[in-house]
């Protein structure tokens, strides 16, 4: 039986109220009711819950304000979670929830064989709330399903290691999720050799799919594991606050079964005041600060409401800080002599959609861009970073990058198609002049550029 949600007017003069209907459908036992403030992309903070014991079936929520809020209805087992979203205006809204019949089945193993007594968390893939199940000694697990659909699962077996990531989907047929045997683990210490603890450890697997990036935290003696790690190139490496970025470590994981182990190592660094101001002499807060070294990332902090910031950075090294606030547009300052650095970020008045073809028209997509902005040239790394924060540097279906909120400038672009060729135009880009070259001004611009086919 499929979910039903049915949004409906609301009947109540009374303003900023929201009255939550559930239709149990046979269902008798309580049901906890809570809302949040939706924010897009964001897990939902409840701000707000009520439970209805069993003969009850709504609730009402006062003094909401007016907005977007994500419902959620969620009984006593792990899949009863039944969720909306609602419209609250200045009289208020009402929602009803229909709980379905439906039944859910869940397999875990580890390279085909059952894996017992597996934890998988489960988020919405739109909404992007959770839930936890656990499966039986022989890997399995039975329930009610209130909400089919796609979910992100992230099964573990230990708590201290890393889990799998894989994207699931709920419908009549059981879920089957077989985790890969393959797993990395080392340790982080600092630069005295001795082991630490809480840095953040992060490895980053390449795929000719997707680039999926996944996180864990040091234990006490500084061990790290990461489990059911995925087939392909992959890059590890650490942060902590006060130290540089460890070297990433970088190797591949093939076959059915591998382990790889790597130690990685934090040193502190020399630390460096920083203070971000926009073309006026304002400070910007929250502003996002990337340290590069000789093309690699070494630090990440953020702006305070002054615009200040304190970088660790390489006690000897060619370095440069690039400043990207949250409002867009970007800047870069040079780590020269012992001075406090200022950096000032010019206005992101100007936009460029550049296109890549051949003469014949056709489209070159999939192709990454390095980026050179008035002489300065922008690692590899902090492209992909910039990629995340919608400025595109690689080509889409079209063969076009689009870049938004940028200063005007000088542009120049040399195309690449995997990391390491990247890495190489890097190293003697400040040598040649790039194959494509823009004048941006203020406003929106637009450039084509057409490549002869190699004979």
């Amino acid at each position: 039986m499929r979910m039903l949600i049915v949004l409906l007017l609301a009947l109540s003069a009374d303003a900023a109220t929201l009255t939550v209907e559930v239709n149990r459908n046979g269902f008798s036992g309580p049901i906890e009711v809570a809302v949040a403030p939706r924010v897009e992309g964001n897990p939902p903070v409840w701000s707000m819950k009520e439970t209805l014991p069993a003969g009850k079936s709504s609730v009402a929520f006062a003094d909401l304000g007016s907005g977007l809020y994500i419902v959620i209805a969620r009984g006593p087992q792990p899949l009863q979670r039944l969720s909306a979203k609602a419209n609250v205006g200045a009289k208020g809204g009402a929602i009803r929830l229909v709980i379905p019949k439906s039944k859910a089945s869940v397999r875990t193993k580890l390279a085909g064989q059952p894996l017992a007594d597996a934890e998988v968390t489960l988020t919405h893939d739109e909404l992007r709330w959770d839930m936890q199940l656990e499966t039986d000694d022989k890997g399995r697990f039975e329930g009610a399903l209130w909400e089919p659909g796609v979910y992100t699962a992230a099964v573990r077996k230990d708590r201290a290691a890393a889990p799998h990531y894989v994207d699931v989907t709920f419908a009549a047929e059981p879920v089957i999720i077989d985790v890969p045997d393959r797993h990395v683990s080392g340790h982080v210490m600092d630069d005295a050799g001795k082991p630490l603890a809480g840095a953040l450890v992060m490895l980053q697997t390449e795929s000719n799919q997707s680039t999926l990036t996944v996180r864990t935290t040091s234990a006490l003696d500084g061990a790290f594991t990461f489990f059911g790690v995925r087939e392909g190139a992959h890059s590890l490496s650490a942060r902590a606050p006060s130290y540089v970025h460890s070297d990433a470590s970088v190797f591949e994981l093939r076959g059915a079964s591998a382990k790889h182990s790597a130690d990685l190592r934090l040193t502190r660094g020399t630390q460096r005041a920083v203070r971000v101001i926009d073309e006026r002499g304002g400070p910007i807060a929250n502003a996002t600060l990337y340290t590069a070294c000789n093309g690699y990332i070494k630090s990440t902090l953020t702006t305070d409401a002054d615009g200040r910031a304190n970088v660790a950075v390489p006690a000897s090294a060619a370095c440069a800080i690039y400043a990207l606030p949250k409002e867009g547009s970007i800047a870069v300052g040079r780590i020269e002599g012992t001075e406090r650095i200022v950096i000032r970020v010019p206005d992101g008045s100007s936009s460029l959609r550049l296109a890549l073809k051949s003469e014949a028209g056709a489209a070159f997509s999939d192709l990454w861009l390095l980026m050179r902005v008035d002489g300065m040239v922008v690692p590899p790394p902090i492209a992909r970073i910039l990629g995340a924060r919608g400025f595109s540097l690689v080509t889409d279906d079209e063969g076009t990058i689009s870049l938004a909120h940028i200063p005007p400038g000088t542009y120049e672009f040399w195309p690449y198609r995997n990391e390491a060729e990247g890495r190489m135009i890097y190293e003697v880009a400040g040598e040649f002049a790039a194959p494509i070259s823009v004048n941006v001004t203020t406003g929106e611009n637009e450039a084509t550029v057409k490549f002869k086919a190699r004979r």
